[in-house]
């Protein structure tokens, strides 16, 4: 893309949702071009498996169908949702999924391999409105283009935006959340002082804590769920699972099993808090959700003895190895879920059954079509 830089830089998805479907067949074309050691390999002879998230409407789901099979030629194509295979990589089926990337955060509520959507939650306070915060007080330091190296100076603006975002922010992120810096260096060789400067993770709790020039913000509304904060997120899910589940106040046999049933279920959700996505890998960042989450169950959950008991779901492996487990969880998670297919532990039945409305064949697609994709991806 540096050699390119004077062209425009478009992305392909919005809210987390594949919008440009006329240049997305060149980005999966691109996948079956390199991915044999940049060796290129026929996509009408392997299936492909694409994550989508929970709140993908169906019209993108058909389109994504046909651009697998009428494009590209694939003989067969799954979609599968994200949060669910970023848990099935922890060897999870019930657990609560936090997932901070660059675009979206959503909180994710899922039983037994079910998501419950109705209990789902995301908003766009993820890692790019963290890098507004971030551009906005380096812009205070210094002009934007001492920000770039000199032979970008003429480039298009989207590729300004791109690389500054890309390579400018992500190092000043990863040194000012690891380290205690006082000076940062441009590519100019000059420096700009930054003792001063806040914790932008801060924004992604209280998105009103500190204002952007030129961008309206909107006060948190309890009927606009994605106009809350992190913490916000994570109750309104909790609480909706609550109020979905829970019986109403009455003492019959049946309604003290539904409670005792609940009771057992948001313990078990409560224990496997996965915090996944490429943002959460910021330095304190899983801590303070997690003490937040305490904090919230003990003070509106306040009538079981477990909610002091939240445990995080860490993956057994090195600290780069479980980097890459939260920017591409939901990629190993769905290897694991195509591997159970063959599995014959009894504890992978969930997973089958949801497998088996995960794949659609060219030729099924070919006869039934749109019905099929709308019966299938649901």
């Amino acid at each position: 893309m540096e050699n390119n830089s004077e062209q425009q830089v478009m992305k392909l998805l919005d809210d987390g949702l594949i919008y440009d479907f006329d240049n997305i067949v060149h980005n999966w074309q691109y996948v079956f071009d390199n991915v044999d050691n940049n060796n290129p390999i026929n996509s009408s002879e392997f299936p492909l498996v694409v994550t989508e998230q929970p709140w993908n409407t169906s019209k993108n789901k058909v389109n994504s169908c046909q651009v697998a099979f009428e494009t590209l030629q694939v003989p067969i194509f799954s979609l599968v949702k994200t949060p669910l295979a970023q848990l099935y990589r922890c060897g999870k089926s019930t657990g609560l999924v936090i997932d901070i990337g660059s675009s979206v955060t959503s909180v994710t509520p899922i039983l037994d391999g079910v998501i419950q959507s109705k209990c789902s939650y995301h908003s766009k306070y993820a890692g790019d409105f963290v890098n507004l915060h971030v551009l906005n007080y380096l812009e205070s330091k210094t002009a934007i283009n001492s920000l770039l190296p000199s032979k970008f100076a003429n480039s298009s603006e989207s590729f300004k935006q791109y690389y500054i975002s890309r390579n400018i922010l992500q190092e000043y992120k990863n040194l000012s959340l690891n380290y205690q810096i006082k000076d940062y260096q441009l590519y100019n060789h000059e420096f700009i002082n930054v003792s001063d400067q806040q914790n932008y993770l801060e924004n992604l709790f209280d998105p009103t804590l500190n204002k952007l020039p030129n961008i309206h913000i909107p006060e948190p509304s309890i009927d606009k769920p994605g106009s809350h904060g992190l913490t916000n997120l994570v109750f309104l899910a909790l609480k909706n699972l609550e109020s979905t589940l829970l019986p109403q106040n009455t003492n019959d046999n049946t309604s003290q099993n539904r409670y005792q049933k609940f009771i057992e279920i948001f313990k078990l959700l409560l224990s496997n808090v996965l915090i996944t996505g490429g943002t959460s890998a910021a330095n304190g960042l899983p801590d303070h959700i997690i003490n937040d989450l305490r904090a919230l169950t003990q003070k509106y959950f306040p009538n079981y003895p477990f909610s002091y008991a939240v445990q995080q779901i860490r993956p057994s492996n090195t600290e780069n190895a479980e980097i890459w487990d939260r920017q591409f969880g939901a990629w190993f998670g769905a290897c694991n879920l195509a591997s159970m297919l063959n599995d014959n532990d009894e504890k992978s039945n969930s997973a089958k059954i949801a497998l088996d409305n995960w794949f659609i064949t060219k030729a099924d697609y070919e006869e039934l079509g749109e019905d099929l994709v709308a019966e299938k991806f649901k």
